[in-house]
């Protein structure tokens, strides 16, 4: 099934995610935003992280992270994090992570992540298997 709008990953702040502050420790937000990733792999692609790399021999690490906080969130929050794949590359994926509290805007990034065999550690394509997963992702995501 080709998906028709971006994926959307709904979650509360617990209490153990702030500092002493009250707010959302900022070392949680970079959690926030890969677990939202690794259920768009789960929920677009059928598998997760795990799977990947113990069936498969497929890991997936991150290559590069950047991130804007743009509003803090509270245990008293519920954080939607919406996930696009902004670029398909030949071995990478290039993903945009928006987070919202409702219409407020809690954080933006940038996460790209790279298709490996787990053995060697070095790059491969992206899976065939995958790729037409991938490709309708990356059209949804620039139309």
């Amino acid at each position: 099934m080709t998906p028709t709008e971006a994926f959307t990953h709904t979650r509360r702040i617990t209490w153990g995610e702030t500092d002493a502050a009250r707010i959302g420790y900022t070392a949680r937000f970079l959690d926030f935003a890969m677990e939202a990733v690794e259920r768009w792999f789960q929920d677009r692609l059928g598998t997760g992280w795990y799977e990947m790399n113990v069936d498969e021999g497929i890991g997936t690490p991150f290559v590069h992270v950047q991130m804007d906080f743009r509003s803090p969130v509270t245990p008293r929050d519920t954080l939607t994090s919406t996930v696009r794949l902004a670029r398909l590359g030949g071995s990478s994926l290039r993903f945009a992570v928006v987070g919202r509290v409702g219409e407020r805007l809690a954080y933006e990034a940038e996460l790209v992540c790279a298709f490996v065999d787990t053995a060697r550690m070095k790059p491969i394509p992206a899976p065939d298997r995958y790729r037409p997963a991938l490709e309708a992702e990356a059209a949804l995501a620039s139309g």
